[in-house]
Formats: structure tokens, C-alpha cells, sequence
């Protein structure tokens, strides 16, 4: 059955505040075209399609601890927005659009004096950040974390490295490259018999604790995953600490390595799970729960078609107080 609009079809999404986590589908609908949302909820697999008022004409960039960056597309007027309660706090109007290609993060609590809200693009060395509280405006920083070279190609120039997975913890940003930044921890590695392993890493804050989740995948494709593992970071050791048992929570995993940690009773969901919802071939819309406890693994989708999307499905977590 095809997603359509529900009889009232501009609705905020602190209508459904009580079935968060949220995966999210964002589609075309109608001619000309118009930006529609179809909400699956992680907890029971239940869908409503509407038309968030507060995502039209607004370019909108999720964040690990729940609060939305939104953007106005015409006058650049920025804010965090609460999709539990529709609640925002207004920040400095940007003086470009936002790059197509970023993530947010916010260093802290926004009840923090010192919280910073942080944008940084994938293939540009540049950091894009402001204050929560206090004013001022937006202020853009270059960074320089070194060049790579390509293997196989004789005398190529080297490219320039852009920094990829970030996470904020206790007021500070951590970024991982081939280490994790300020410090060494050498990336975890899976030993198989293939040739080659590609290693999907995700970096993220969960309880006060730093964590990298890995998806190994033997061979050079996506095709086959041979395993998910959590590390929690010793900082006295500056060394990434295999975990089996995260407690009750879980691990929301999608798209522009977007990572994020979630109460799991509290919301319905399965305790010591990671859900992973990215489809690199954009064929499916199916996600994935991995019980890293028992190695189990499942896999999930919505019980109704959802029409060509705008961009990849992605998570809106509880909000953090």
C-alpha cells in the first residue's frame, strides 16, 4: 500500500512525541511537487504519513541529542527546534544556505552557557559554528588534518582529509580519522581470511562515555556483514575497550555517519540492540537491529510502500534534557 497524507495532513510531529524514536521519509508528493513525511516508529513498527509544518521550506539537520537545526531556505533565520514539543530556540541568521553535505552537533546541554552548535561538511575543510546562548553570529574555521594519497595511481597529487565522523562529549569534540583526534587509539580491527576488510565507523556520546561502533564487511563491497561491534573509549588508557552489554540503551545508526544513543525501556525498544538504517544502493527501505549481547541479528522495514524519497531515511531521537 502506497504512503499517502492522513486526512489532516500538516501536523507537527509532538503529535506523535510519544513514539520516538522516529525514522524518517522524507518524499515528493502531489504535482508540483511537495515535501510529505512518513514517521515509522523504532518501538512497534507503526506508521502515519502527514506534512511537518516545521520542515517546510526549511532545510533541517538532526542532531544525536534530539534538537533539529532548522534553517529558513529564503531569509536564513536559524533555530534548534524541539520536534517533542515543538519548542525553539532562535540562533543567528546565516549568511549562506547550508552545504548539501554536513552534520550537527551541539558540545553540550543548551542550558549550558558555553553549549556551541557545530556544522561541519563532508569534502570541505571547514567548520561552521555559534553560541546557544549570549548571541554573536556564525563563524566559519578551516582546518588542516593532513593529506592521503591514492593507491594505485602513480605520482597523483595528495587529497586533502575531511573530517568524516565527529562526536561531542562532555563539552568537547572528538573527530576519527585513521586515529581519533588529540590522542592515539588505533581503530579497531576485524581478522578474517578475506584479503581486505571495509570497516563502516560511527562515533557517538552515550552517557557521558565516548563509543565507536564498527561494521566490518569482508571483501571490497557492502554486500557481506560479518559483524557489529562497540568499543567504549579508557581515556586513562587512550585505548578503544570492546563492549558486549551497553546497558538499557541503544544505538541509533544512519546516513552522513549519523550516530546517536537512546534509552531503551523507556522507549519500547530492545535493550543492548543497534539499529542501523542506511541502504547504500538507495533500493530498500528496511533497517537492521543487531543484539550485540547475543549477536543476533533482525531485520525490519515499513509495512507500506513510500514513494521515491527526497533524501536517505533518518533517525529523530528523544530529546535530551
Amino acid at each position: 500500500m502506497e504512503s499517502t497524507p492522513n486526512e489532516d495532513p500538516s501536523r507537527p510531529l509532538s503529535s506523535v512525541a510519544s513514539s520516538f524514536p522516529l525514522l524518517v521519509y522524507d518524499y515528493d508528493h502531489g504535482d508540483p511537487p511537495d515535501i510529505y513525511q512518513t514517521v515509522l516508529s523504532a518501538a512497534d513498527g507503526s506508521t502515519r504519513t502527514f506534512q511537518v509544518p516545521e520542515m517546510r521550506g526549511h532545510a533541517c539537520l538532526e542532531t544525536p541529542c534530539g534538537l533539529v537545526l532548522a534553517v529558513d531556505s529564503v531569509s536564513l533565520r536559524c533555530s534548534l527546534w524541539n520536534p517533542q514539543t515543538g519548542a525553539k530556540i532562535a540562533l543567528p541568521a546565516m549568511d549562506r544556505a547550508l552545504p548539501e553535505s554536513c552534520r550537527c552537533l551541539l558540545s553540550d546541554a543548551v542550558s549550558s552557557p558555553d553549549c556551541l552548535v557545530l556544522v561541519y561538511t563532508f569534502g570541505e575543510p571547514e567548520l561552521l559554528f555559534c553560541q546557544v546562548r549570549g548571541g554573536g553570529a556564525w563563524v566559519t574555521q578551516s582546518y588542516d588534518v593532513g593529506t592521503y594519497e591514492i593507491p594505485g595511481i602513480v605520482r597523483a597529487a595528495p587529497k586533502k582529509r575531511y573530517i568524516q565522523d565527529m562526536a561531542a562529549v562532555r563539552g568537547k569534540f572528538y573527530f576519527f580519522e585513521l586515529e581519533l583526534a588529540t590522542f592515539r587509539a588505533t581503530t579497531p580491527r576485524f581478522i578474517c581470511d578475506a584479503p581486505q576488510v571495509v570497516t563502516l565507523s560511527y562515533l557517538l556520546e552515550s552517557c557521558g562515555d565516548l563509543f565507536l561502533v564498527c561494521l566490518f564487511y569482508p571483501g571490497c563491497s557492502f554486500e557481506r556483514l560479518e559483524e557489529v561491534a562497540a568499543y567504549r573509549m579508557d581515556f586513562a588508557k587512550h585505548e578503544w575497550c570492546k563492549v558486549a552489554d551497553i546497558g538499557d540503551r541503544v544505538f541509533l545508526l544512519g546516513p552522513a555517519n549519523f550516530a546517536a544513543s537512546c534509552p531503551a525501556t523507556e522507549h519500547g525498544l530492545k535493550k543492548g540492540c543497534v539499529y542501523f538504517a542506511y541502504d547504500f544502493l538507495w533500493d530498500s527501505n528496511e533497517f537492521h537491529i543487531f543484539d550485540l549481547k547475543e549477536g543476533t541479528r533482525e531485520l525490519a522495514a515499513p509495512t507500506q510502500d513510500i514513494p521515491v524519497l527526497s533524501r536517505k531515511p533518518f533517525w529523530m531521537v528523544p530529546v535530551v534534557p
